[in-house]
């Protein structure tokens, strides 16, 4: 692992997605210009011809192992996306020097849940478990950081290499939305 890279994980097989990890990547790109960012859109594999199955696997398996910050879209149905976040949250549980921030920003989620009614929205009890997971949620800044967007989620790395640790759950972890006061 390095400390000066950053992996952006999310579907691209629209033109919506394809669009919005673009300029996900030029956000990261611009913010952080001395650090290494991986992210598959911009992959030379992605331009022209179709790479195999093994080489896509290990081309962002190394991605993933290299990067300090792995950034998730986690909103999406991709498989490979939550491939890549389980197989990240293995190494996070092995590496107290590896953030991992997942990116929910479904509107509804901030809407809150109706007592009585089923949510509307909805994330895998996998997902949400390993965000709860303690051994990923420990000190002011954990591992495990749900972020509501992207550009929260450049933030709070920007804050980990700037040592800007204040109130920094508060600041960008959603994680306890739901958290009643006691």
């Amino acid at each position: 692992m390095k400390d000066n890279v950053i992996y952006n994980a999310g579907s691209m097989f629209t033109e919506a997605q394809w669009n919005q990890r673009k300029m996900e990547g030029k956000k990261l790109r611009e913010m952080f210009p001395s650090f290494e960012i991986h992210n598959p859109v911009d992959f030379d594999s992605n331009q022209v011809e179709r790479p195999t199955n093994t080489f896509i696997f290990e081309q962002d398996y190394n991605g993933l192992t290299d990067s300090k910050f792995v950034i998730f879209e986690i909103d999406g149905w991709d498989s490979g996306t939550h491939m890549e976040f389980g197989l990240m949250v293995e190494q996070a549980i092995n590496n107290p020097n590896k953030y991992l921030l997942p990116i929910v920003s479904d509107f509804r989620v901030k809407q809150g849940i109706l007592e009585g009614e089923f949510p509307g929205f909805g994330i895998n009890e996998m997902f949400s478990g390993a965000f709860h997971y303690e051994k990923l949620n420990k000190g002011d800044v954990p591992q495990m950081i749900v972020c509501e967007s992207h550009e929260k989620a450049r933030e709070a790395i920007k804050a980990i290499c700037d040592n800007d640790t204040k109130n920094f759950r508060d600041r960008f972890d959603i994680k306890d939305i739901y958290k009643k006061n006691n």
